[in-house]
């Protein structure tokens, strides 16, 4: 092998770049070569050089250093050899790390932030893939008309005809979906990922407006004293007569939390024990856990970042956040530690950002680090 060729290979076995063939066609030049003779741009000799190479690259990767042979190398294959030795059946440990950033970074292209989706099921069974849709009617029941409008919203008009009370609909999310629906009542529910909300095809005819949720979602409630409106969730009610709040009621969360932003409400437990009903304002949360009611003052805001478009970690466990990122990205999530879940976590970025950013977001935690695998993130003690 002539020296224009040495010297291409070791600078790439330093810089990473080297294939697999080109590693293996040095290695067995470097171990089957006798001599070298060639001038050294140093005024150190040749062996003190070299021996300082292994030393300093031996202790950055906390390896012994290795005894060396009497050879005479230039600097550039002082380094390479140096790797090699210490490397010794792990010879590719530099290209293998490249190409493991490499297939994370492919990982990471693969996972997109979610967007517009859902899926609208019948009182008769039908269901219509709301974003593959096209605008104008897509149903009619019972006097009531379902269409999608011009921004992608789902719109129900009374037209007359048959009582529609009976006739219940159902909007669902799947990871990494979110839409908006207006009831007939008016009232505009913003619908966040992994969620489903169900509700009849007409209020009219009924004393109350109720709908049952599961997941998360916004609710901007039309005014109608005569109608309240009722939120059923796992193990609550929510009664308004017209006002925004949040409901968090995912099952795999540690509480649902309700958030108020305009008006009052009104919260009731299903289970019927003691603490079974409170009143919140503006600015408050009312969470449940253990079949009972606690209220904290929080910013109402942050409730919401999703609606707005952004994630927002205030003081929440990295869990929590990870729930969301799962939801949002559609990805699973591995922890290699169960008891690095509670740890809390700040930052605040675009829903839409690339997967990426959200995870070097909490990075700066110094708390973990993350590896991905296709579809899976593991969380990993920093």
């Amino acid at each position: 092998m002539n020296e224009d060729k040495i010297n291409m290979l070791s600078d790439k076995i330093v810089k990473g770049t080297v294939n697999e063939a080109e590693l293996a066609e040095f290695n067995e030049w470097y171990t089957t070569y006798e001599d070298v003779s060639v001038t050294v741009n140093s005024d150190q000799n040749e062996d003190a050089l070299a021996q300082r190479m292994f030393k300093n690259i031996a202790e950055a990767a906390n390896l012994p250093v290795p005894k060396t042979r009497k050879v005479q190398l230039w600097p550039r294959i002082a380094i390479a050899a140096s790797i090699l030795l210490i490397a010794g059946a792990g010879l590719f440990y530099t290209f293998k790390q490249h190409q493991k950033t490499e297939q994370t970074n492919a990982y990471l292209k693969q996972i997109k932030p979610g967007g517009n989706g859902a899926i609208l099921t019948l009182a008769d069974g039908r269901k219509i893939r709301l974003d593959a849709a096209t605008q104008g009617e897509l149903a009619n029941e019972a006097g009531v008309r379902i269409s999608k409008t011009k921004d992608g919203q789902i719109l129900y008009e009374i037209k007359g005809g048959k009582s529609a009370k009976d006739k219940i609909n159902t909007l669902s999310t799947e990871k990494g979906e979110t839409y908006v629906i207006t009831l007939p009542d008016q009232s505009t529910v913003y619908l966040n990922a992994a969620s489903s909300l169900s509700y009849p095809a007409s209020f009219a005819e009924l004393n109350e407006r109720r709908v049952e949720l599961s997941g998360e979602a916004y609710f901007e409630v039309a005014k109608d004293a005569a109608h309240p409106f009722i939120v059923r969730t796992m193990d609550q009610e929510i009664q308004v007569l017209g006002t925004h709040f949040n409901v968090n009621s995912y099952r795999d969360e540690l509480a649902t939390k309700t958030t108020l932003l305009e008006g009052s409400v009104h919260i009731g437990l299903l289970s019927g024990k003691a603490n079974a009903g409170i009143v919140i304002k503006p600015g408050q949360q009312a969470y449940i856990q253990a079949s009972k009611i606690y209220v904290n003052q929080v910013k109402a805001e942050d409730a919401i970042a999703w609606k707005n478009g952004y994630f927002r970690f205030n003081d929440e466990t990295l869990e929590q956040a990870m729930n969301k990122i799962a939801r949002w990205y559609n990805v699973q999530i591995e922890y290699q530690d169960e008891s690095i879940k509670r740890k809390n976590v700040y930052g605040s970025l675009s829903r839409f950002s690339s997967i990426a950013d959200v995870l070097n977001l909490l990075e700066l935690t110094e708390t973990v680090k993350f590896e991905v695998v296709g579809n899976k993130i593991i969380v990993l003690r920093k």
